[in-house]
């Protein structure tokens, strides 16, 4: 019990220190790393098989035939999306800024 009449000061200054730590932590740069983190998106941009000339050759017939029977909307669109030859294209990552919609969004989830 004496030592802790020795120690009272410094554990009471080591206890206001860490209070005034931790108010700043939470009022000044949490709010900060937040805003920073919320401002930049990442999407995913999928893989593209991609489409080679006879491929692309087979998709045009296809979509010739497929326009003269009168087939599906949707069917005849993705033939002539084919249509043209595109190289193989790897999934990637990118990081786009954040519309002002995501940003409110992002800043409500994390608790400002």
């Amino acid at each position: 019990m004496e030592k802790i009449k020795e120690y009272k000061v410094i554990i009471i200054l080591v206890s206001v220190l860490i209070l005034i730590l931790g108010t700043f932590y939470w009022f000044q740069l949490r709010p900060t790393l937040i805003k920073k983190n919320c401002s930049w998106f990442t999407k995913t941009i999928k893989v593209d098989a991609g489409v080679t000339k006879e491929q692309a050759f087979e998709n045009k017939k296809g979509y010739e035939q497929c326009s003269a029977k009168g087939g599906s909307s949707v069917d005849c669109f993705v033939l002539k999306l084919n249509s043209i030859e595109r190289p193989f294209r790897p999934e990637k990552e990118i990081t786009i800024e954040a519309t002002n919609i995501q940003y409110d969004m992002c800043l409500r989830l994390n608790g400002l």
